[in-house]
């Protein structure tokens, strides 16, 4: 992660963050203990990783291992975090394509007739074996069909998003 902010957080995240940040940095030394960065995503209402995440994050933002980490250093991680929430609601929102009637997302699975009926909706004359062969290299686990996170994967794999 590059210093200096990525530049993609709107001014009132910027404040906000600026605040929490200098709340935290209480005698103004310019940097922050990376031990709040879980405090400052919950407090943001970021969705909260898994704990072998936090690791990797906390290595991005510390990568001297100083256990401190800058406003800028900050700011970037922020403003990737905000990215990835808005490519997951990219993605959820195409999944719900296919499964527009599922309740709970994460046990919904796109299946072959879904596939072709939402092709056929594109006006895709996709054959048979080729739609097979889609949920064939998506499905992780040999189910037949493809949950969220294989098409979560396989959307992020893909450049799409």
């Amino acid at each position: 992660m590059k210093g200096g902010g990525i530049g993609n957080l709107t001014y009132e995240q910027r404040d906000e963050l600026r605040e929490m940040f200098d709340t935290v940095d209480t005698q103004c030394r310019g940097y922050i203990p990376v031990s709040k960065l879980p405090e400052i995503h919950q407090a943001l209402g970021l969705e909260q990783p898994s704990p072998d995440m936090w690791v990797r994050w906390k290595a991005n933002v510390d990568p001297e291992g100083t256990g401190k980490m800058t406003y800028e250093r900050l700011e970037d991680f922020v403003s990737l975090r905000y990215d990835e929430m808005d490519q997951n609601r990219e993605i959820l929102s195409a999944f719900r394509l296919f499964k527009p009637e599922a309740s709970d997302i994460k046990s919904a699975q796109i299946t072959f007739a879904d596939l072709k009926r939402v092709s056929a909706h594109l006006g895709e004359n996709i054959p048979d074996d080729e739609l097979q062969e889609m949920i064939n290299i998506a499905d992780a686990d040999n189910s037949g069909s493809v949950g969220f996170a294989d098409f979560m994967r396989v959307m992020r794999k893909s450049g799409l998003f």
